[in-house]
């Protein structure tokens, strides 16, 4: 039995809860069985093939926001008790942590090797979180927590190659189960605009995702500024379940209120309506290390994607979507503007995408980089359960 720990809210519509997810939907379909340790609370019901265990809800933490805060800190501090009530229990051979503060939990618990799967870069995007407070010294003392945890883990990953590289010592690749399959089927374009109130006429560039400092997300207002000089129709629409105000405060102060519409990212339902309504997928990254999960669920639901150079992680994506380079809101507005006038580069590019998840993130490549990355008699106890998958898992390429 593997137990999995994750310090955060389970589950949620957020990137990393959606991959923390499916990664246990794959190992549990094809591996030993999984438990999963969470916070008390969650966006919605989850019907699981694993069972979930919650951290008592004290204090009281009903936040299903990223980044750090002290109630969080009082409830990782009661993981520790609860990794080793459940180990007592369950007797897990293995404990894979998910992000530093479950690592940190599970290697002070000291009941089971700890494998540690970093979904984002502590040193890079803490200090984003922390700001007005100086940026090196809390970045120093990330990178020292991320040095402690790679160096007393039993085996370290990561969700993109990008993020490996930044972390060293030894960290290997994992990459995200993500199937197209998964996804509801889509519903018209018309439809879905009627739904958001969005002119059958108009032009959409979608982003779907959290409004924390982190993302980058005002390269888009100034892109869809641009964008609005060429292409009237032009609209942004953002599906966040975040607090949508700075968003409209700053397209008012770049004159482009009336060019923005904001909705929900709260269910299923929501996020299907949001990618049916629109023509492409934009996704920004300011800082480096985490997997845009947004952009493989973009792929998943048919939009051609114009991602940074730095939200593509390192994945091998150089003919799946539109790569432009960092911070450069005109070249947001140059790529998106193409794919407009152009169909079927469009649509090329959303069947490469297909391809892509259907070979780099499949179940298959995940399962056997997982018994990779676990060893030893864990890798050799799924093994006997389970024959290899027969088809081998391609080369990794990094762009």
């Amino acid at each position: 039995m593997i137990l999995h720990v994750a310090c955060l809210p389970f589950p949620t519509h957020q990137g990393t809860q959606a991959a923390i997810a499916s990664m246990l939907e794959a190992s549990s379909r094809i591996g030993p069985p999984s438990h999963l340790l969470a916070y008390a609370h969650g966006a919605y019901q989850l019907e699981a093939p694993y069972e979930i265990h919650r951290i008592p809800n004290f204090p009281k933490v009903r936040s299903v926001r990223s980044g750090p805060s002290w109630g969080k800190v009082a409830l990782d501090a009661r993981c520790v008790l609860e990794t080793r009530r459940l180990a007592r229990r369950l007797r897990p051979s293995a404990i894979i942590a998910h992000h530093i503060e479950a690592a940190l939990s599970a290697l002070a618990a000291r009941v089971a090797p700890v494998y540690y799967i970093a979904h984002t870069s502590l040193e890079r995007e803490l200090p984003v979180y922390m700001s007005p407070v100086p940026a090196r010294p809390v970045g120093s003392i990330a990178r020292r927590l991320e040095r402690y945890v790679c160096e007393r883990s039993a085996g370290v990953a990561a969700v993109a190659p990008a993020l490996a590289t930044l972390l060293g010592q030894g960290a290997r690749y994992l990459p995200v189960p993500w199937s197209s399959s998964a996804v509801s089927a889509r519903m018209t374009r018309n439809d879905a605009r009627l739904a958001l109130g969005i002119a059958p006429e108009a032009q959409v560039c979608l982003y779907a995702g959290n409004l924390d400092p982190y993302q980058g997300w005002e390269n888009l207002l100034e892109a869809i500024s641009v964008l609005r000089r060429s292409r009237r129709n032009a609209r942004l629409l953002i599906a966040t379940a975040s607090d949508p105000d700075p968003a409209l405060r700053h397209a008012a102060r770049l004159g482009v209120a009336g060019s923005v519409r904001i909705t929900s990212l709260g269910s299923e339902r929501a996020r299907m309506l949001a990618h049916a309504a629109s023509d492409l997928a934009w996704v920004p990254r300011r800082t480096e290390g985490g997997l845009p999960v947004k952009m493989l669920d973009a792929f998943a639901r048919d939009l051609p994607v114009v991602a940074m150079r730095r939200a593509t992680a390192g994945l091998a994506l150089r003919e799946v979507c539109r790569i432009v380079p960092d911070d450069e809101p005109k070249a947001l507005a140059a790529a998106a503007e193409s794919l407009f006038e152009d169909e079927r580069a469009a649509r090329i590019l959303c069947d490469r995408a297909r391809r892509y998840l259907s070979v780099h993130h499949s179940t298959e490549w995940f399962t056997t980089a997982l018994r990779h990355l676990l060893g030893g008699s864990v890798a050799k106890a799924w093994a006997k359960q389970h024959a290899p998958p027969r088809r081998a898992a391609p080369a990794l390429r990094v762009d």
